[in-house]
């Protein structure tokens, strides 16, 4: 067993929702599909999400959208990945019956490309709480579980993830996944693992750690430095799904 399977890993609970670990697949655009996640799901992935779907291609029932929201009813929990910017965009789509199969919503306010941040959604949600709060609020009322992933802001000089992590879990999050990079460095640079750190010093709700992990050394420090409640693994749980069996233990 190891350094992570044996001092880290353990079952989390989400909103009600048995997790079997604490380590996430991360959602991602063009790979996390329903076959991918089944795989990372019985390898120990504590819940693996689908790629990033569009709130207004859902609603325009854009086929792409639909079947990148299409979950599979051996998936233990059903998790889409949503973005947009428009409040009443998510309203309208959770009162609707195209998501009435999942069990949990995380939102992406981390997305980092620029006709992203342009066009008001992703990362450029983490300056805007007023806004933020009413997307989390919208889809809170769903009943269904939301989380929230994000950046601790466009530049580290710009961070703000301790008023953006209180207002998420004021909003009514439950749970909240920290990319430690800020939004300009995209996937490459160090980690804020302070960032991460003070995200979970001024919440109750759990927190994820996510980025540069590459390793068991990796996820086992990214726990030590940040105090997180867990792990999410991206770009290396898609070069390797089994990377869950050997962080788990499973």
């Amino acid at each position: 067993m190891g350094i992570f399977a044996e001092m880290y890993c353990h079952r989390m609970q989400v909103a009600g929702i048995f997790l079997s670990s604490n380590v996430l697949m991360a959602p991602i655009y063009g790979y996390t599909d329903v076959s991918f996640r089944l795989r990372a799901e019985r390898n120990g992935a504590g819940v693996a999400f689908t790629e990033m779907v569009y709130v207004e291609d859902l609603i325009r029932g854009k086929a792409r959208a639909v079947e990148s929201a299409r979950v599979d009813e051996k998936e233990p929990v059903k998790a889409v990945q949503l973005i947009g910017g428009d409040p009443l965009a998510f309203q309208r789509l959770l009162r609707g019956p195209l998501l009435a199969h999942a069990d949990w919503i995380d939102i992406n306010m981390g997305c980092a490309m620029p006709d992203i941040v342009h066009s008001g959604r992703g990362c450029a949600l983490v300056h805007d709480l007023p806004r933020a709060a009413r997307i989390i609020d919208a889809c809170k009322s769903s009943g269904k579980a939301v989380s929230v992933k994000c950046r601790p802001g466009m530049t580290a000089e710009e961070n703000c993830i301790r008023s953006f992590a209180r207002m998420c879990e004021d909003a009514g999050a439950d749970l909240l996944t920290v990319h430690g990079r800020p939004g300009n460095s995209l996937h490459d640079g160090d980690v804020m693992y302070d960032a991460i750190a003070d995200a979970k010093a001024c919440l109750h709700i759990p927190v994820i750690g996510n980025g540069g992990i590459f390793s068991e050394e990796d996820a086992a420090a990214m726990m030590r430095r940040t105090g997180a409640d867990g792990v999410m693994i991206g770009r290396w749980g898609i070069r390797d799904p089994n990377v869950f069996s050997a962080l788990t233990g499973l």
